[in-house]
């Protein structure tokens, strides 16, 4: 349980930083290694900031819990295992993509149960989407995320604040449970 969600939504803005600050020509080519981790890290933490905010109840807004992702999809057409899990050309069907509408939460799932994960770079060698498949997916689809996309929701999600929230008691099994959470938003 998150007692205080201020910090960790500053901590998630901090990564999106750290994202657009590595994510740079010079800085990937000249100090690969570092780079690449800087950014890796910051996505795979964020993931798990954001899933934990949203698991803690009450601690972000329902337009965070209903947030939605446009992504595109990539069938694989051999087993993706240990040795079959990069993007070799022959790994997946890259010409025929799938779009898909999936929830923030589910792409943190993905993250945080990644069995494949790697980068897209643009022309001027930059970041520009990543790839991910979690360990139960791994065989059915490869999703490719825009990396704006991403850095919005994390935005989204860091500025986030719940101005009101309604509750009833539930159940003896369950607690109170949340009806609504309204949105505020942090300047």
């Amino acid at each position: 349980m998150i007692y205080e969600s201020f910090p960790w939504k500053q901590d998630l803005l901090q990564r999106k930083r750290l994202i657009l600050k590595y994510n740079h020509s010079e800085l990937l080519s000249e100090e690969n290694d570092r780079a690449y981790t800087v950014i890796e890290k910051a996505i795979f933490y964020s993931a798990f900031i954001i899933r934990k905010l949203i698991d803690c109840k009450g601690k972000v807004s329902d337009e965070v819990d209903a947030y939605k992702f446009r992504i595109k999809g990539i069938r694989p057409i051999k087993e993706i295992n240990l040795l079959n899990r990069w993007p070799d050309e022959d790994n997946y069907d890259w010409k025929h993509e799938t779009v898909y509408t999936k929830s923030g939460t589910e792409l943190c799932n993905w993250l945080i149960h990644s069995y494949c994960f790697f980068f897209a770079y643009n022309e001027d060698m930059e970041i520009n989407s990543f790839f991910i498949s979690s360990d139960y997916d791994r065989n059915k689809v490869l999703y490719c995320v825009e990396l704006k996309d991403w850095l919005s929701y994390m935005e989204f999600v860091g500025k986030d604040y719940v101005k009101s929230a309604s509750m009833e008691s539930g159940d003896k099994e369950v607690d109170y449970v949340y009806t609504r959470k309204e949105r505020g938003s942090l300047h």
